[in-house]
């Protein structure tokens, strides 16, 4: 063999394929890249909702009186709707004793029958 001949066949050896070797890897740091838009994307979000979310923390005090009357109406409304179930389970209970004197068998809530609707209706008007 000549010389020239061992050099070629040994060349061979050094021509490799760089885009086919590096086709894997290029795609790796392609799909790297796109993720990390996404992280950079998702952070961004992110840090606005802080902004808004630390803008609404700190309104929270300008409110207090409004939520402050706001607890109290909530407490009086609550107030208001037990004293009134207490006096409609005092009603029903003198009905039920009546119909008992009377000899009235059937025993339905007439009561809260009758002024559920109404209660209900009453609690809209109030709610709005």
């Amino acid at each position: 063999m000549t010389l020239e001949a061992v050099a070629k066949d040994y060349s061979k050896y050094c021509n490799v394929n760089l885009d086919h070797k590096l086709k894997p890897v290029n795609k790796s740091v392609d799909d790297m890249l796109a993720r990390l838009e996404e992280f950079q994307t998702i952070l961004s979000f992110i840090k606005q909702d802080e902004k808004d979310a630390t803008n609404i923390f700190a309104s929270v005090p300008n409110y207090k009186s409004d939520l402050d009357e706001m607890c109290d109406t909530i407490d009086t409304i609550e107030n208001l709707i037990s004293h009134i179930k207490n006096n409609l389970d005092k009603l029903e209970n003198d009905i039920e004793k009546a119909e008992t004197e009377l000899g009235y068998n059937e025993h339905k809530k007439i009561v809260s029958n009758i002024f559920t609707p109404l209660f209900v209706s009453f609690l809209i008007v109030i709610a709005n």
